[in-house]
């Protein structure tokens, strides 16, 4: 049994940045164990497995798939936003999708439908639900701070700490002051498993280009080498916050950079109203091939 399957880079242009991914079209009804082996094998930070062939749609210009995410170390993850990006590119480029094809459904077990469009300049975007950041107690901002500087080696200027709203409880958000330059910043991303969220979430203002905001992302021992490169889903949080902190007017497109070693470049739009936010990026392709699926017993 074979499959085809394509390794991609999500909110980059260049081989060498953004989020890699693999995206494996297959039989949907395999064991969970075969994907989570699979996704191991690949040992991309996620992989996406789509059903085989397109699901039914009465929309126009809309193609369905079924998907799947799992991480290197077989963990099924949700959602995740650099792979549903990587998996448009993936269905965009096929040869059997019509080329007037602008928009994919993923049908999700989790999060129901998550939709892909096509964007001038080769970006997709993806949308994704907002959240409002949650005020920490006192106790625990105290207890956190002491984590941060363990992490970063030294103390650092922070300006606020918070965790997100509904649907991202586990994601916890750190401000600092952009003297920092989180960029060059040295983490040790070990302290902060003990802060009791998966998702720490870094950022600061930025003042010297097109971006309005930076970021990194750890989540220690759930990403392989415990920051993820590029993560959209950090900017469910980030995004409103920044776009109060800045008066910027909901649906206004903004420019953010996530300064991992890697990097990635995403535009944002905050609809305040319907609570979305919408990301786009382009995709570079890294190669495809064809995978030797485990025969069934």
């Amino acid at each position: 049994m074979s499959t085809q399957f394509s390794l991609l880079t999500a909110f980059s242009n260049a081989i060498d940045g953004g989020n890699p991914a693999a995206v494996v079209f297959t039989d949907m009804g395999l064991p969970a164990d075969t994907f989570m082996n699979i996704a191991h094998n690949f040992n991309q930070p996620i992989t996406a497995f789509l059903s085989a062939s397109p699901l039914p749609s009465s929309k126009p210009k809309t193609v369905a798939f079924h998907v799947r995410w799992f991480t290197s170390n077989r963990q099924e993850i949700p959602l995740c936003g650099h792979g549903t990006i990587a998996a448009a590119k993936a269905v965009f480029d096929r040869d059997d999708v019509a080329k007037d094809i602008e928009v994919l459904e993923l049908h999700t077990s989790a999060r129901g439908i998550m939709t892909a469009r096509k964007r001038q300049g080769g970006f997709i975007e993806i949308e994704l639900p907002s959240t409002d950041v949650v005020e920490i107690s006192s106790d625990e901002n105290a207890r956190i701070l002491v984590l941060v500087h363990r992490a970063a080696g030294r103390e650092v200027a922070i300006k606020h700490i918070a965790m997100g709203g509904e649907g991202f409880e586990q994601y916890l958000m750190v401000v600092l002051d952009e003297k920092e330059n989180l960029e060059d910043l040295p983490i040790n991303a070990i302290p902060l498993r003990e802060t009791g969220f998966h998702t720490h979430v870094f950022t600061t203002e930025f003042s010297n280009g097109n971006e309005r905001f930076v970021s990194r992302m750890f989540a220690p021992g759930f990403v392989a080498g415990d920051e993820d490169y590029v993560c959209g889903s950090a900017h469910c949080l980030m995004t409103p916050y920044w776009y109060r902190k800045f008066g910027i007017s909901s649906g206004q497109e903004i420019r953010a950079r996530q300064v991992s070693r890697r990097g990635g470049d995403l535009k944002l739009v905050w609809d305040s109203q319907k609570n979305i936010v919408k990301l786009s990026g382009e995709v570079a392709v890294l190669g495809k091939g064809e995978l030797m699926m485990p025969r069934p017993y």
